[in-house]
């Protein structure tokens, strides 16, 4: 026998005992399981991507063991492979505040809460994705604190009366007994700039999923009836201030008698039929057509407070707010234009009793109508928005991508409080920071 065939028997048998080592070891080391799962691996701080690990698994060439089954000869990222969680995960004393996947999920090894990892597997093609999320637009890392600290739950309210969604869906069916499919559903819709707040808001419950509904969409959303049961208890807890607190109630009368089953027969559908007549944008053509003789319940009438929680208003403006910075003409100025700040909350006319109770919790501004059927409440005496507004958004943090543009704000305050507004350099100064605020704002 030739040495060299010695050599292949040799490196052979060598192959065949590391891949039985690894069958053998890879439950209790995670770092060496190959095949499918190609690696569990621990998320850095830093944030950076994981590695798609790609295995050389060229049938062809295996005979010879040149690369035996499942060995990683490469370490290649693939943007347009690895999704996006956006989401903090804190186990023990281990805090990630980046998480990206390939497709898989988050899990502790072992029940040992501080060896936090997340399972990644191979996928074939990108179009077997459900939901497809970028790395590259989101920046994770712009808010520390923000991901740290847990949400108030009176922020939480606050954001829901700005952009919550108690929605009841009844849904022809036929695959249902009585050809109606019902369900209750928890929504916060935002813009994908805002999927770290949503990540929060999940936190927060501990429920729930947050999704890419479209190109700049996301939603976070609750559907289950242990879930809603945790939201349900979080809004008797906190109650909403908005006239939207009338939608909760129906909401809660809903879920009740879904929960008890009484949706599957006949007097129980048509409750909820009547409740949802007067939810949100009521009932469609076909629900109209199917039951002609349901008679609308009396939408619940909400107490009027001035009881108002600064969390709550934090919350309310990341939902409704604006921190606006115009830059106008103007003959009186040395450069021909001037700048001019407000703070503004809009809110649906039917609340114009919750909008004028600010001025006084406040101590400042003015509320004024307009003929879209809304109120606003403004603040532009620049002494209130210096001395009144600022201190209080540092004071009762915003947590959403607003708070991007009130920390821009804060600058050009600070501009025209040392007359920097009156140079043309600080002029132009103030138009860059203005240029990428609000709907201008790219992340």
């Amino acid at each position: 026998m030739s040495s060299v065939t010695l050599l292949f028997i040799f490196v052979s048998v060598l192959a065949l005992v590391f891949l039985l080592l690894n069958f053998i070891l890879a439950p209790h080391n995670p770092k060496n399981w190959i095949g499918k799962s190609i690696i569990w691996e621990k998320l850095p701080n830093s944030g950076d991507a994981l590695k798609i690990l790609v295995p050389s698994h060229i049938w062809k060439y295996m005979s010879g063991w040149s690369n035996y089954s499942g060995m990683v000869i490469s370490q290649n990222i693939y943007e347009s492979l690895i999704g996006y969680r956006g989401s903090k995960s804190d186990k023990g004393n281990t805090l990630f505040v980046k998480e990206q996947r390939v497709d898989g999920s988050y899990i502790g090894y072992l029940n040992k809460k501080n060896n936090s990892m997340l399972k990644c597997t191979l996928v074939g093609f990108e179009r077997s994705y459900q939901v497809k999320i970028p790395s590259n637009p989101i920046n994770l890392t712009r808010n520390f604190s923000m991901l740290e600290s847990k949400l108030d739950p009176s922020y939480v309210t606050g954001f829901t009366d700005g952009e919550g969604s108690f929605i009841l869906t009844i849904i022809k069916d036929n695959k249902y007994k009585l050809g109606w499919r019902v369900a209750c559903r928890f929504v916060i819709s935002l813009h994908k700039k805002d999927l770290i707040l949503l990540n929060s808001i999940k936190n927060f419950f501990n429920t729930g999923n947050v999704f890419l509904t479209g190109k700049d969409a996301s939603q976070y959303r609750v559907e289950s009836l242990k879930g809603l049961d945790i939201i349900i208890n979080h809004f008797d807890k906190y109650p909403l201030k908005t006239k939207k607190q009338a939608d909760y109630m129906l909401f809660k009368l809903a879920y009740n008698l879904i929960k008890s089953k009484s949706h599957l027969t006949k007097d129980g559908l048509s409750e909820l039929v009547a409740l949802k007549a007067v939810m949100n944008n009521g009932l469609n053509d076909e629900l109209r057509i199917a039951f002609p003789d349901i008679i609308p319940v009396l939408r619940p009438e909400t107490p009027l407070s001035k009881n108002i929680d600064p969390f709550w208003l934090a919350g309310f403006t990341d939902a409704e707010g604006c921190f606006s910075v115009v830059i106008f003409k103007s003959k009186t100025s040395k450069f021909g234009e001037a700048v001019k700040l407000s703070f503004i909350l809009t809110q649906s006319l039917r609340d114009e009793f919750l909008i004028k109770s600010l001025i006084e919790y406040l101590g400042c501004g003015f509320t004024s109508l307009d003929d879209r059927g809304t109120i606003d409440f403004k603040v532009s005496d620049f002494s209130s928005i210096r001395d009144i507004i600022i201190p209080f958004y540092v004071k009762y943090s915003l947590h959403g991508n607003k708070s991007l543009d009130f920390t821009d704000f804060s600058k050009v305050v600070t501009l025209m409080e040392n007359k920097k507004h009156l140079t043309k350099e600080g002029l132009d100064e103030i138009k860059k920071i203005r240029n990428k605020m609000n709907t201008n704002r790219k992340q």
